[in-house]
Order: C-alpha cells, then sequence, then structure tokens
C-alpha cells in the first residue's frame, strides 16, 4: 500500500505544479489570497469604522491618523476600501456562481438535445448576447431596486448567456466522442450521461470565461454603484468611494484613485487567473509553452 502511495503521489504533485510554474495563476492566486484575507480580517485591520463620520475632519490630507485621508464626510477611506473588499469579493463569487450554474445547464441541455430546444435557446442568447453585458444588468437593477442581492442577480444574469454560448460549443464538441458513444451504446440514459460524462469533461473552458467573468462582476458593480444604481450608501464599496471622490478631485485626488487602484488590481488578478487556468488546461496552449509549464 504504501508503495502505491508513493507511486501515485508525484503524478499528483506535479499536476498541481503546473498551475504553479504558471507566473500569471501564481501572481493572481497570490493577490487574490491577499485580497481574501483583507476581507475576512476586516473587522480587525480596519483602523477606523467606514460608517462613523467626523465632520471636523472632511477631505483631510493622507496622515499618520488616516493613511489615506478622510472623505467629504470625514469618514477614513483606507477603512472603507477594506470593508469594500468585502463587497466586491461577495459580488465576484455570487455572480461566478450563479452564471456558472445557469449558463452550464443552459448551453448542455441545449448542446446535448439539439433540435427544437437548441433552435430556440440560441436565439434567445443571441438576442441577450446583442445587448452590452453592463446595460443589460443596468436595466434589471433599475427594475428590481439598488441592493446588493439585485446587482448580483442582475449582473448574473447579464453574463449568464456568454458562458451558456461556450458550454454549448464545448458539448457540441464532445457529443460525438467515442466514450460518449460507448455509454449510450451499453444503455446509459441522456440525463446521465449528460451529467455524468459530458458536463464534467465540458468545465475548464467554461470554468475559465466565468473566471473572467467574475473581473468583468466586479467592473458592472463598480459601475452600478457610481452611477447610484448599486449599494446604496453608507454601505462601503469601492465604486460609490469613486463617486464620493470625483467631486474633489482637484483637492484631494486619493479618494478616488485608491478605490480604482483596488478595482484594478482585482481585475488584473482575475484576468491573471483565467489565463493560467486557460494556458494550463488547454493541451495546444501547454505544447506551445511548454517551457514554462
Amino acid at each position: 500500500m504504501s508503495a502505491t502511495a508513493a507511486v501515485s503521489a508525484p503524478p499528483r504533485r506535479s499536476s498541481l505544479m503546473r498551475y504553479f510554474r504558471h507566473p500569471g495563476f501564481l501572481i493572481g492566486t497570490i493577490l487574490l489570497a491577499a485580497m481574501l484575507v483583507i476581507a475576512v480580517a476586516a473587522p480587525w485591520i480596519a483602523p477606523w469604522s467606514p460608517l462613523d463620520t467626523d465632520l471636523a475632519n472632511t477631505l483631510a490630507a493622507p496622515s499618520g491618523q488616516h493613511l489615506l485621508g478622510t472623505d467629504q464626510y470625514g469618514r477614513d477611506v483606507l477603512s472603507r476600501l477594506i470593508w469594500g473588499t468585502r463587497i466586491s469579493l461577495q459580488v465576484a463569487v455570487a455572480v461566478m456562481a450563479l452564471s456558472l450554474t445557469l449558463g452550464m445547464v443552459i448551453g448542455a441541455v441545449a448542446g446535448f438535445f439539439g433540435g427544437w430546444v437548441e433552435r430556440i435557446t440560441v436565439s434567445i442568447i443571441d438576442i441577450l448576447l446583442a445587448f452590452p453585458g453592463f446595460l443589460l444588468a443596468l436595466a434589471l437593477v433599475a427594475a428590481r431596486g439598488s441592493s446588493l442581492e439585485s446587482v448580483i442577480v442582475a449582473v448574473a444574469l447579464a453574463y449568464t448567456p456568454r458562458v451558456a454560448a461556450v458550454m454549448r460549443a464545448v458539448v457540441l464538441t464532445i457529443k460525438p466522442r467515442t466514450y460518449v458513444e460507448a455509454s449510450r451504446a451499453i444503455g446509459m440514459g441522456n440525463l446521465r450521461l449528460l451529467f455524468l460524462h459530458v458536463v464534467p469533461n465540458s468545465l475548464p473552458p467554461v470554468i475559465v470565461v466565468a473566471t473572467i467573468g467574475a473581473a468583468t462582476a466586479i467592473l458592472a458593480e463598480a459601475g452600478l454603484s457610481f452611477l447610484g444604481l448599486g449599494v446604496q450608501p453608507p454601505a462601503p464599496t469601492w465604486g460609490n468611494v469613486i463617486a464620493d471622490g470625483q467631486s474633489f478631485l482637484a483637492s484631494n485626488p486619493m479618494i478616488s484613485l485608491s478605490a480604482g487602484l483596488c478595482i484594478a488590481l482585482m481585475v488584473v488578478a482575475l484576468n491573471l487567473l483565467g489565463d493560467g487556468l486557460r494556458d494550463t488546461l488547454d493541451p495546444q496552449m501547454r505544447r506551445s509553452s511548454g517551457k514554462l509549464l
């Protein structure tokens, strides 16, 4: 038994290390892990409450007491950014989970069963893809009302068609493969065949799309909050921190600039992670960049 474990362990370690040898995946993972720690530890590492106001100390310049200064209500900008990390990660994870689940089911059913189901589904996907994702999310939030839940649902529904389109394309390439036909020949039912063989083998490219979609979701949430249609003040989000500082760019640019840098860092981290997953999971990419992977 020990000899078997010794033989099987190196391939597992080698498979795991293949991901971390990709510089983009490694950097993206480190950045996201750091932001996750900040989000979880926000109550302990934030120097001030993100909601406490100090009207005698408004628009203060960065100092030892307030490292990034204060906004027009005297609230500590650094504390609001730290707490805002929580909301951005919540949006990213929730949107990725919802869009991945809905998109996979819709795309898998359309691609696997074909016929009128596929024709109707593709028509709906094409119609939704004709609208920019942010505008579609904007319309949905305006219809549902401004809240964190509305933002998550609206952004997830707006980006589900992209996941569904990729899932359908991948399923169409997997459906004619030999192991699928062999499973069908031995009497395996369609639903069991779909969820035991087709869907698991379709996951890698769809996960990559969902990861990159999480970055887009953070941008969408920030944009909605900036417009006043996202999470409502005084709750701290990166989008409404930028909105708070837009009138004071000349006198105190750190308010909007620091929030913009946080958004950029999160988006870059998710894109690096998505690129690393794509390069590592795609055999052709691994062959073409064999020195790195």
